[in-house]
């Protein structure tokens, strides 16, 4: 009975933290979920001043036109595939790929987007601040 008892605690114990979420990847998913819900608000309130934004084009784009790119969506959806969420210091490093579906508020066609992605992050006041991104078109197989 005891080892069975011990095996259940370590059972349990091993799922807990098999399942539990990093401090960073909840910040990422708090971050994640505020974009969703209002693309443009969310550069606007939380990206750095001089951010900028590789597009899969090759278009560079600063902090107001990326806000001004999302003025019409009213909301995104986002997934990613193979997410990496790398810390240094105050600095975090999210890379993966990006699937994403804008939807707009002005009768725009809903617009769906495949990017591999590197995303820059600093910590500040316990949220993720946007300091720059690179989106990579995948190679066609």
């Amino acid at each position: 009975m005891k080892k069975l008892l011990c095996f259940l605690f370590f059972a349990v114990a091993l799922t807990t933290s098999v399942s539990a979420q990093t401090p960073i990847a909840t910040l990422f998913e708090n971050m994640k979920k505020e974009f969703e819900a209002n693309p443009s608000k969310a550069i606007q309130d939380q990206a750095i001043e001089d951010y900028v934004l590789v597009s899969g084009t090759g278009y560079i784009a600063n902090k107001q036109q990326i806000v001004n790119l999302f003025k019409n969506v009213s909301k995104v959806e986002a997934r990613f595939q193979d997410l990496k969420l790398r810390q240094f210091g105050n600095l975090v490093i999210a890379t993966g790929r990006e699937f994403s579906v804008r939807h707009y508020s002005n009768g725009t066609p809903d617009l769906s987007t495949d990017y591999l992605v590197t995303y820059v992050y600093e910590i500040k006041d316990g949220k993720l601040t946007y300091v720059s991104g690179q989106h990579t078109v995948p190679a066609a197989k």
